[in-house]
């Protein structure tokens, strides 16, 4: 049986009683940490996986930020560095281009959501910045990009502020004093945000201001820039604030952009002149003033703050610029402070550079351009050819020329030349002239025929005259030939009256056909055969250069003398006739002592063993020559196109395929 335990009615003042016991017993919690929970608990719902979750608590935090600045619960620098490291984690989520780009701007625009508070929106602005500094070196290039656009933007929505602000210069000391801090330290964190701040700082300035802001306002921006210059250790990011803060100033002003307009069209023109300032813009005479009925209002063309894939213009306007700020800065900080030598030098270079402006005349940019005076490079070109082919001609001219001949025709050539007049101013010119005539003609159409090659076409004038007298010599040429020939055969064979000396000489011949005649004893024959003729000749008047080329006269007689080769070949053929045939030796048999014919040994080219050959091959092939111990490399049973069936339970090695081979 189930009893029920009976509900006992309380009334209500002892349950006020009840209540009021619990509350005594539980500790009051501070609100400081309620506030730190809710933050918390906004930074885990920022940094989600889900994307709805994250889109809602955007749309909140904007709410929650104006709600909290006006609270009893001010904010802190640690609170925005709370909330910033859930935001850097739904923006490192973000995908796509266009949904970063809208969350970048969205993120940027809450500057402006603490109503009316500046200092809040500078602190929410400090935060960002430091947290880019430490989070900047585990970002990934994929992820890169978009950082740096969230960069620009909040910059962007800063400067804003301060614009609204009418550029308070208590906030653009504190402005100036947290970049100091974070971004512009002296020992920066991260140097790719530094190099990218000092980028972009002056390009967004100038967005924001619109040109509404003065010299001095520009300079109470540009000083931090100065004393970075000055003080920062790292050359790099002092290389990129000079080139992009202070130069870029310098060229986005007057002065500055007429001289890139003008060094535009001078190096369009090809650089005509050696400085730019021959070049000048003139005006070109036109009105060009439209008329009401027929030209029409073009219509204006779109602008963007940011430069896009597509035709859109950037507006940038100019921003002053007072060169006697920066040079009161700089002589300032180099009286004040003790500087090396090179950082001295800098600063003076510097100063240097904003006086010259300060005068009128823009200090940067190329003025000179290095200009080739007299030829073009085509001429000089040409002329270093000629020049050279004729070094070449001067010096292996006349050697190439004597190249051309045999080793007789060189050498009578040389015995003709009477070296004691030949002086090195005409040495080509003796040569030359004893040159034959075949081989002057040669030398000259090999002449005219790199010519031919060098100028593309040659016109040669022929003279109807000349053409005659070559062919004329041509005719001639041609059945003298023969002739020649046939009293060469004529003069070689002996007279009936020199009979009985040919056979003498033949006799002679048949007794000793191992020992032709050599070159001394021709020589020597020659020479008694010749001393007739020679007194003959030298009772002429006039004798040629060359006497081998002089006509027979009469009495003399041409007397042929065979070379050793066919001597040889005659007195063999002789030998073979006169002497039997003997039989047949067995082969490789040795000679006998008193056989015909005779074997020469050329012994020369034989050598001994060099001991540096063995021991090179001794270290090529150190193994022993012969082991009778050692196991063949390769089966000398050709393998099978299929490989032999394997027993499944044999454990031993594994076969490859055909690894006889």
């Amino acid at each position: 049986m189930v009893t029920r335990k009976k509900s006992v009615k309380r009334t209500a003042e002892a349950a006020a009683i009840d209540k009021d016991e619990e509350e005594a017993t539980q500790a009051k919690v501070p609100k400081e940490l309620l506030v730190i929970a809710q933050e918390v608990k906004i930074v885990r719902a920022l940094a989600g996986n889900d994307v709805a979750m994250r889109n809602r608590q955007i749309r909140k935090l904007r709410k929650w930020f104006k709600l909290r600045a006006s609270s009893s619960f001010p904010f802190t620098e640690e609170d925005f560095m709370r909330i910033w490291k859930g935001l850097y984690y739904n923006m490192w989520m973000s995908d796509k281009p266009l949904v970063q780009e809208e969350l970048a701007e969205q993120l940027a625009q809450m500057v402006d959501s603490f109503d009316g508070n500046t200092s809040c929106s500078l602190a929410y602005f400090s935060a960002f910045m430091r947290t880019m500094c430490q989070e900047f070196f585990g970002i990934d290039q994929w992820r890169m990009d978009k950082f740096l656009m969230l960069v620009r933007r909040m910059l962007r929505y800063v400067l804003r502020l301060l614009k609204h602000s009418k550029w308070s210069p208590e906030l653009i000391a504190a402005f100036n004093n947290s970049m100091l801090q974070s971004v512009l330290s002296e020992q920066p964190k991260s140097r790719g945000l530094t190099m990218h701040y000092l980028d972009v700082f002056f390009e967004e300035l100038a967005k924001a201001a619109d040109g509404e802001i003065t010299a001095a306002q520009v300079n109470l921006f540009l000083r931090p820039f100065v004393t970075y210059v000055a003080t920062q250790r790292d050359a790099k990011l002092v290389a990129q604030c000079r080139t992009r803060v202070l130069y870029h100033l310098l060229y986005q002003s007057d002065l500055g952009r007429e001289y890139s307009e003008k060094y535009n069209a001078w190096k369009l023109m090809g650089f005509p002149t050696a400085s730019i300032d021959d070049i000048e813009k003139l005006d070109s005479g036109f009105d060009e003033e439209d008329d009401e009925g027929n030209a029409e209002e073009e219509p204006l063309r779109p602008t963007s703050l940011d430069p896009r894939a597509g035709d859109v213009d950037v507006h940038m306007p100019e921003l002053p610029l007072n060169a006697d700020c920066v040079l009161d800065e700089l002589q300032t900080l180099i009286r004040t402070n003790e500087f090396n030598s090179k950082r001295r030098k800098g600063l003076r270079k510097l100063i240097q550079i904003f006086e010259t402006y300060k005068g009128g005349e823009f200090p940067l940019g190329v003025r000179t351009m290095p200009k080739a005076e007299g030829q073009t490079l085509s001429e000089m070109v040409e002329q270093k050819v000629t020049d050279i082919e004729q070094m070449e001609d001067e010096v292996f001219g006349t050697g190439r020329k004597l190249k051309k001949l045999n080793k007789s025709k060189r050498k009578r050539l040389l015995q003709s030349i009477n070296f004691e007049e030949v002086d090195e101013h005409n040495y080509d010119e003796v040569i030359g002239k004893a040159l034959p005539p075949e081989l002057q003609k040669k030398v000259k159409h090999n002449a005219k025929v790199r010519s031919s090659i060098n100028n593309a076409w040659v016109v040669e004038e022929v003279n109807e005259a000349d053409e005659i007298a070559e062919a004329a010599e041509a005719k001639e040429e041609k059945p003298a030939k023969p002739k020649a020939k046939k009293a060469k055969k004529e003069q070689s064979k002996p007279k009936r009256d020199d009979e009985p000396n040919a056979k003498k000489e033949e006799q002679s011949k048949e007794k000793k056909p191992e020992q032709p005649k050599g070159k001394k004893e021709e020589k020597s024959l020659i020479k008694s055969e010749a001393q007739p003729q020679a007194a003959d000749k030298e009772s002429t008047a006039t004798t040629p250069a060359n006497g081998w080329d002089a006509p027979l006269e009469a009495g003399e007689q041409e007397i042929f003398v065979p070379s050793r080769k066919q001597q040889l070949k005659q007195a063999n053929s002789k030998v073979e006739r006169s002497t039997p045939k003997q039989a047949e030796r067995v082969q490789f048999a040795t000679p006998q002592p008193g056989s015909a014919k005779r074997v020469r040994i050329v012994t020369k080219c034989n050598s001994a063993y060099p001991k540096s050959d063995y021991y090179r091959q001794l270290k090529l092939s150190p193994q022993v020559p012969y082991d009778a111990d050692r196991l063949p490399g390769k089966s000398a049973l050709k393998p099978h196109v299929l490989p032999g069936p394997i027993h499944p339970n044999y454990k031993g090695a594994k076969r490859l395929f055909n690894d006889t081979l």
